[in-house]
């Protein structure tokens, strides 16, 4: 299944409701999951944004259906990034 990388930042809104961002996060996987994707890994970063996220979605419609919903509170902002396995890549580089 693909792999996406996400790069989330809080909205003004998402600062003044931080304080239920653990229960915003269950929301998010639940939002994940019935898209028939799967929340590989979660950090929270200190930069440009506040939350990383990698993820596996069945697509790109999947995964841009999730994003939208989950970005349609309006408590959060995101940047996507598809990930290649490094093995594919480096296969990639050598038919350049």
């Amino acid at each position: 299944m693909p792999v996406y990388i996400t790069l989330w930042k809080y909205t003004r809104d998402g600062l003044m409701d931080i304080k239920n961002t653990a229960s915003r996060f269950e929301a998010v996987k639940k939002i994940i999951a019935s898209y028939g994707g799967k929340l590989l890994a979660i950090y929270g970063i200190i930069g440009e944004f506040d939350v990383m996220t990698i993820i596996e979605m069945p697509d790109k419609s999947a995964l841009t259906s999730a994003i939208l919903k989950i970005c349609s509170s309006g408590r959060i902002s995101a940047q996507t990034m598809s990930a290649i396995p490094i093995e594919e890549f480096l296969k990639i580089t050598k038919e350049v």
